[in-house]
């Protein structure tokens, strides 16, 4: 399932896409704060300034990947799994944060999805009841959002 982060507006709504066994993809409120040590991010928009970008050639903790778009433009964006609270690559939710100039300022336009699809090389991937997803597919998925609204 795709949704926005309309969406998502309660712990209640989560819990019953992971009972009913639902794969997700859904874009996070950019704002809202979960637990966290004090020293660690405690937003999306936070967890996603602290990653690293130099540039192209140097891209930090960002990986280039190919967006398609519906009338068969592509356009190169920039991919990360970044870490907030209980998300991160090794968890069973993981936050990916997207971006097709990642040297500006992250905002509340980036694509920050939180999803279930386990990371490839995470060491849950192969029980997961979901399939792995690299960020090339996160970002295909969350693409679809749109052309459902």
């Amino acid at each position: 399932m795709v949704a926005d982060c309309v969406y998502s507006v309660s712990d209640d709504w989560y819990l019953a896409l992971r009972e009913a066994s639902l794969a997700y993809v859904v874009a996070l409120k950019p704002h809202r704060s979960t637990w966290a040590p004090a020293d660690q991010p405690h937003t999306p928009i936070e967890a996603a300034r602290a990653l690293t970008w130099h540039d192209a050639k140097r891209p930090g903790d960002w990986t280039p990947v190919e967006r398609h778009f519906r009338d068969g433009y592509t356009e190169t964006w920039w991919a990360t799994d970044a870490r907030l609270g209980g998300y991160g690559p090794d968890s069973p939710c993981r936050l990916v944060v997207a971006n097709h100039r990642p040297s500006q300022p992250v905002g509340e336009g980036h694509l920050v999805p939180g999803h279930q699809l386990p990371h490839p090389d995470a060491p849950h991937a192969t029980t997961s009841p979901h399939p792995p997803a690299d960020l090339t597919e996160i970002i295909r998925l969350y693409g679809l959002r749109p052309w459902i609204e």
